[in-house]
């Protein structure tokens, strides 16, 4: 059997397992968020994380700001609360941002990819919270970037995606590995091809071979490109998977149950329905035919997570072209129902999932790029018994 006749036939078997579970009129549990107040930061938010950065307590935000050319601390005080604790200058429109230790003292410190000015900012953490700036190193107008040991020698690299075409040429666009030397700097040693206008990246073992393997969202080629590492800080010619017609972000899950990595791949459309195609792993570094469902105007953001506390994998989905985020519930098989909306603030970019109250309830945190604020979405799902 070819791969196509393959693919297609799990296709017809994940429509029949669909008409089941929706002839069996099965409802999962409704989640159920609780706003706060929204959290002041820098002008046109566009990317955070979440993470604990004074090493005690509660986590904290890191935001960085398109609009302002700048990086955001919020220190967490619990229940969904925060304080404003630091702020640092980047570079030009900052897009993306990575947490880790690079220097080896157990602090967490941050790379800032910034796509205007061609290069990554790299501040090292105090510890307390703070951040000094240490440097920059360039890459071409860098959109996405991740942080790990790609060669496999105890200490933190970077992968960072480079458009490098101009926007009428159909050639490829680029990954390359910077090897991290151990105290906050980094060289470049790998580049690799993928496809036109990467967007977005996430890392993973797509082929279980205990290597990290890394896959990129490109937006004007439609498609993914799965990197397999060799474990060298090096990686196979790029594998292609179909993602839609434009690609803007990439969340890792596990959507089927079956211990492989997933992904979910958003697609904006302005002015209309968007799509999420979620790409089931079959566990070789291949993908299944995509499933597609629909999402709200002009989606820009996807991330997994249980949200209803049911141990099955959903989606959250920002809506850009109607503030608002949509939950899509996972059925267990790949499947997912249709959304549930929430509103938050204008222009959603980035969403953000943790515990933010110690309840053991994933939370949210919306960056809102139309404006100089993140939205904070409690999560008051009541727990299910055991």
């Amino acid at each position: 059997m070819n791969r196509d006749s393959y693919s297609r036939g799990w296709l017809g078997i994940y429509c029949a397992v669909f008409a089941l579970i929706a002839n069996a009129n099965v409802h999962a549990q409704t989640p159920t968020f609780f706003p706060l107040n929204p959290v002041s930061v820098g002008s046109n938010p566009s990317a955070l994380a979440i993470a604990n950065t004074h090493g005690v307590g509660n986590p904290d935000l890191v935001v960085v700001n398109g609009g302002s050319d700048s990086l955001t601390i919020e220190r967490g005080l619990g229940y969904g609360y925060f304080l404003p604790w630091d702020s640092q200058t980047t570079g030009g429109s900052p897009r993306a941002v990575a947490v880790a230790d690079f220097n080896g003292d157990g602090i967490l410190d941050l790379a800032v990819a910034n796509f205007a000015s061609s290069n990554v900012s790299i501040f090292l953490g105090i510890g307390n919270g703070t951040f000094r700036p240490f440097g920059r190193f360039d890459a071409v107008n860098p959109s996405a970037i991740v942080a790990g040991d790609f060669d496999r020698d105890g200490k933190t690299d970077l992968a960072v995606t480079e458009n490098t075409s101009n926007a009428g040429e159909s050639t490829s666009d680029s990954v390359v590995i910077f090897r991290g030397l151990g105290n906050g700097t980094f060289v470049p040693f790998y580049t690799a091809a993928v496809g036109h206008r990467p967007v977005s990246m996430v890392a993973a073992d797509f082929n279980g071979d205990g290597i990290t393997d890394l896959a990129v969202a490109n937006s004007v080629s439609g498609d993914v490109s799965v990197l397999l590492g060799y474990g060298r800080g090096t990686f196979l010619p790029a594998r292609n998977a179909t993602a839609g017609l434009n690609p803007t972000f990439l969340a890792l899950g596990d959507f089927n149950g079956d211990g492989k990595p997933d992904l979910a791949v958003v697609n904006a459309r302005l002015g209309s329905n968007s799509t999420v195609y979620v790409l089931l792993g079959l566990g070789n570094g291949f993908f299944r035919l995509p499933l597609i469902f629909t999402a709200g105007d002009n989606s820009s953001f996807v991330v997994a997570g249980d949200f209803n506390l049911d141990g099955k994998t959903d989606l959250a989905v920002a809506n850009s072209g109607s503030n608002t985020i949509s939950i899509f519930l996972g059925m267990g098989y790949g499947i997912f129902q249709p959304a549930q909306d929430f509103t938050v603030g204008p222009n959603p970019s980035w969403i953000g999932v943790a515990d933010l109250t110690g309840d053991g309830k994933p939370d949210l945190v919306v960056a809102n790029g139309g404006s100089n604020n993140v939205s904070v979405l409690i999560n008051h799902t009541a727990s299910r018994p055991r």
